[in-house]
């Protein structure tokens, strides 16, 4: 106890004679001729968003090709009892994870609300542009 509190008593007097730091008030916080300025244009809010989304879309397609798969392992079981119920698991598996995901996404979505201001609401499924 006297070790603990001998600590707290130095930290707390080398911290109270501590020099302020007078920092200069006219640097460039986004110079815009550096190579970095697309970097002063990037926004918190809107990046997390986007990799939301793009996470959310990633795991519903696994999950769709998981369940394709449990469909696929079912249809060649031929009959045999353990194949069967092997591939039923693969199927309830990928229901399960696809309302996980749905039910993250909604969490997700809440919680960007509250604490960013923007919510994901306007999902975009990305697409590849046409080339003239």
């Amino acid at each position: 106890m006297k070790k603990l509190v001998a600590t707290a008593s130095v930290a707390a007097a080398f911290l109270s004679v501590a020099p302020l730091a007078f920092a200069e008030t006219t640097i460039e916080t986004c110079p815009s001729d550096s190579t970095f300025a697309i970097l002063c244009k990037l926004n918190f809010a809107n990046v997390v968003p986007f990799l939301v989304s793009l996470i959310f879309v990633v795991a519903v397609i696994v999950a769709l090709f998981y369940l394709i798969y449990g469909g696929i392992r079912w249809i060649t079981s031929g009959g045999d009892k353990g194949a069967v119920e092997a591939a039923r698991q693969h199927i309830i598996a990928a229901v399960i994870g696809l309302v996980i995901v749905f039910l993250s996404y909604f969490i997700v979505s809440l919680i960007m609300q509250f604490f960013l201001g923007t919510n994901l609401g306007s999902l975009t499924i990305p697409s590849i542009p046409n080339k003239p």
